[in-house]
């Protein structure tokens, strides 16, 4: 068992050591040097690179400080791991991979295969359970607490940061910024099936702990009921929750790590009514 879970640590950690090699190739090869722009901090930090020169890398890096402390206060242990190790990648790679069109001339090309590869490696990063840090942290903790969607807290950003664009560059760029954006959009959804979420049922003996610490991870209802094992006539607990189908990695995580032997399954939620926080 220990093993298992060695080789999916090792798993997870290299996930999000090529997400950032993704995003660092997609940000210096194919979206800077055509003047086009990528969302959230990064694209913060890569408006202040093209009016200062000041390394994107190195921007990130600085950042991204306070905002890991933010979420070492209200978000998980293993989220903040990760996301360090996420930043500390991306900074590097930012930083190493030379700002040069390696692969393309044409704006149009640059613009879809950038916002796909750099989206495409942030995709990759939360799926192996961590983030490439930015404003992303930042919306997560807001949403935690706020009736404010990670998703509509980066359409936000993502606005301003395009008339910035507009600004500095021209309209043109502003244009593509968005096909690009739009596109790595995409893909993010494809790899991460963001909308889809999942009904679970836990059979456990310890329904309480089990409840509490969902709740506590997730920040979302949790119900239980007593129930009898039909074969045994043993005693259960049956615990009741929705979650974001990228959750459910750290949901069995949780859950074995309090009942070994207990018993999970998860059918698709295609309709939901209630009150339920859509932070994805």
């Amino acid at each position: 068992m220990l093993g298992n879970r060695v080789v999916r640590i090792a798993f997870e950690v290299l996930c999000i050591i090529f997400g950032s090699l993704l995003i660092g190739v997609g940000s210096n090869t194919l979206l800077l040097p055509a003047h086009l722009l990528s969302g959230g901090l990064m694209g913060i930090c890569m408006i202040i690179y093209n009016t200062s020169g000041w390394s994107v890398g190195t921007q990130y890096f600085l950042y991204n400080i306070p905002l890991l402390v933010l979420a070492y206060i209200h978000l998980g242990k293993k989220f903040i791991i990760y996301t360090l190790l996420a930043v500390g990648f991306d900074s590097l790679f930012l930083h190493l991979i030379p700002i040069k069109m390696m692969w393309t001339h044409n704006i149009i090309l640059a613009s879809i295969f950038g916002g796909v590869v750099s989206f495409a490696g942030g995709a990759i990063m939360l799926r192996a359970g961590g983030s490439n840090g930015g404003l992303d942290v930042l919306g997560r903790v807001i949403a935690k607490y706020k009736n404010l969607s990670i998703a509509r807290f980066g359409l936000i950003m993502n606005f301003i940061i395009i008339s910035v664009s507009a600004v500095i560059f021209n309209v043109q760029s502003a244009m593509f910024t968005i096909l690009s954006m739009y596109v790595g959009a995409k893909t993010y959804d494809t790899i991460l099936t963001v909308a889809e979420r999942s009904s679970v049922m836990i059979v456990t003996d310890k329904g309480n702990e089990v409840s509490g610490a969902l709740n506590e991870a997730f920040n979302r209802g949790v119900t239980f009921w007593e129930g009898e094992g039909a074969y045994s006539h043993e005693s259960k607990q049956v615990v009741f929750c929705v979650i974001v189908n990228i959750q459910w990695a750290d949901l069995v995580d949780i859950v074995k790590g309090i009942d070994e032997t207990a018993f999970i399954s998860a059918i698709p939620a295609h309709k939901i009514v209630g009150n339920f926080k859509n932070v994805w």
